[in-house]
């Protein structure tokens, strides 16, 4: 079953990949020199010149020949159109990429797109179960609903976001299904130094780490779990496990605000390493990684 899930959402996100292919080639037939916004005309044009698209359409084919969720691509469509306007200007306000702005887009994206699967694999690689306590780390609007369904009422989840309006639905939709005694959402960065009343068993690092201090974030999960426990991470790119997609990745998601950089596998290692805790690391598929932590 895990395997099933985990092979899916890699189907996916090689679909998803091959789809921003076709959508960088069409914006090579219309690309202008004529824009404005010098630095991100910069980085497509030197993306442009250096790519082969023979060779990366060929790529697209090959990712786009199985059939997919046709609803993870709603996001895709949105960065193509918003990166015509950020050739205008930086912070054009057609760019709908916003956690802040346009929270009522991700909701959608969060309920029905790539992040649906994210959750759906984390559950089962994790064997998320009845009572399981679970610290969420950029929960988002629907993962707090998810996961206090599936840790019931002798369960405990917690998540942290820096998106009010993204909390307001979350704790709409926990509302409606009778589960916000079961919940605790905060309102703040995940990356900033956190002090947890009680011990988790599951830290949850979904779509994160690119937007934040992979170090402190990695810290502060460590110290949710109290030296022991398990930490999962899910990241559309891992840097070193696709080096090749991360420029056009790069590319689209610089266009969400706070992105920084995809992780890699090598720097939470490294990071692990440092700590100085125990840990055992596994990769799952292309997109996760689940870390078990010890006294």
């Amino acid at each position: 079953m895990i395997q099933t899930s985990m092979s899916r959402l890699d189907r996916y996100m090689n679909f998803f990949y091959g789809y921003l292919i076709m959508k960088a080639y069409i914006f090579k037939l219309r690309f202008s020199e004529s824009y404005f916004n010098v630095k991100y005309l910069n980085k497509w044009k030197n993306f442009l010149e250096k790519a082969d698209f023979k060779k990366l359409l060929s790529i697209a084919f090959d990712c786009m020949s199985e059939e997919i969720d046709g609803r993870i691509l709603d996001i895709a469509d949105v960065m193509e159109r918003s990166s015509y306007f950020a050739m205008i200007h930086p912070n054009h306000p057609n760019i709908t990429l916003g956690f802040l702005k346009d929270a009522d887009l991700w909701n959608l994206w969060l309920e029905n797109g790539i992040y649906r699967y994210a959750r759906e694999t984390i559950s089962e690689i994790c064997s998320i179960g009845r009572g399981d306590r679970i610290f969420d780390f950029g929960c988002g609007s629907v993962s707090p609903h998810f996961y206090s369904e599936i840790v019931g009422e002798y369960g405990f989840y917690a998540g942290v976001d820096y998106s009010a309006p993204l909390l307001r639905i979350a704790k709409s939709n926990c509302r409606e299904r009778n589960l916000i005694d079961r919940v605790r959402l905060i309102q703040g960065s995940a990356d900033s130094k956190m002090d947890f009343s009680r011990e988790y068993d599951l830290a949850i690092l979904s779509s994160i780490l690119e937007y934040t201090d992979v170090r402190a974030v990695l810290r502060n999960a460590i110290n949710a779990l109290n030296g022991e426990g398990r930490i999962v991470v899910f990241s559309e790119l891992f840097r070193d496990l696709h080096p090749e997609r991360e420029e056009l990745y790069d590319l689209y998601y610089s266009l969400i605000p706070d992105f920084m950089r995809f992780p890699s596998v090598g720097d939470i290692q490294q990071y692990l390493d440092y700590f100085g805790v125990l840990y055992k690391i596994k990769t799952y598929g292309s997109h996760f990684l689940v870390i078990d932590v010890f006294e």
